[in-house]
């Protein structure tokens, strides 16, 4: 890891022209800088936060790039995970499976590994409505949620992935519970777009379900939510929810937005999405 967050480093100083002297500054010198990007030593967290604010580079920025640069395993997990889910890949969701199921038996103490085999089992179920959840198990992921006090990327990942496991009542109390637990994480963009598909998913899950004032509860309060116009991605699948609450509602024209954003979708090419909306879409019509 060291040596990894070294080269990270590097990469950020070099794309900006800076030399190690320039970042090392009056901190510290600059073989402890050039030590540093080698992966020979590392640095400490007061000298680390001084050289990033010598470069203008933000502690956000520095791990953008620096996740980007490694692709962690976390990373690499969830993308595997959602892209076979969007492929509808059942097979090798199920591959997914075992790999969690092994580490759960080899690291029993290590909670992370079971809180992710329940979260694949989560989207196998709703690949095939055959494949029940256990209720121990999302009574277990239900516990863990409880018990943290302040929710962060991992929790947030957790309950949106496993929204259509629990009780209205539940995802409400969730739900409400998150908007509370997130605050001191909510100014961070990446944060900021993990708690708005949360909403979106609880919103889903409701309207699915015809529990509707709860529905449009979570759904004014994603439409009043601070978004940048270039989340476009964001903003469709809001106004696609909006769609599919007003034809639940009663009004066949919620039909006609839904269809305009999966065209929408389709011509953006996020064709995993814009067939998960035809396909609902024709089960409405059904």
């Amino acid at each position: 890891m060291q040596r990894l967050l070294g080269k990270a480093f590097k990469i950020i100083r070099e794309s900006k022209g800076l030399s190690q002297k320039e970042v090392a500054n009056d901190t510290i010198s600059v073989a402890q800088l050039s030590r540093f990007e080698r992966g020979v030593s590392g640095l400490s967290v007061d000298a680390f936060y001084a050289c990033l604010k010598s470069m203008n580079v933000p502690l956000d920025e520095f791990q953008h790039v620096y996740h980007n640069f490694t692709q962690t395993k976390d990373i690499q997990f969830s993308t595997e995970l959602s892209d076979a889910y969007l492929e509808k890949n059942i097979f090798k969701i199920k591959q997914i499976l075992q790999r969690c199921l092994s580490l759960e038996e080899k690291y029993p103490q290590q909670r992370t590994y079971k809180l992710n085999t329940i979260v694949v089992k989560a989207i196998i179920y709703y690949c095939d409505k055959t494949e029940v959840v256990p209720n121990k198990d999302v009574q277990y992921l239900m516990d863990y949620l409880f018990s943290v006090e302040e929710w962060g990327r991992y929790e947030l990942w957790l309950f949106t992935n496993s929204a259509g496991l629990m009780t209205i009542a539940s995802l409400e109390t969730f739900a409400s519970e998150m908007l509370s637990r997130t605050q001191f994480y909510q100014e961070l963009p990446e944060n900021r777009k993990r708690i708005l598909q949360m909403l979106l998913n609880v919103i889903s899950v409701c309207i699915e379900q015809n529990h509707l004032n709860v529905a449009l509860k979570f759904l004014n309060y994603v439409e009043s939510f601070k978004k940048p116009e270039a989340d476009l991605y964001e903003h469709l699948l809001i106004r696609y929810y909006r769609g599919f609450y007003t034809f639940r509602a009663g009004n066949p024209e919620g039909l006609k937005d839904m269809q305009h954003c999966a065209d929408i979708m389709t011509y953006l090419e996020c064709f995993g999405t814009a067939q998960q909306m035809r396909e609902q879409i024709a089960n409405l019509q059904s």
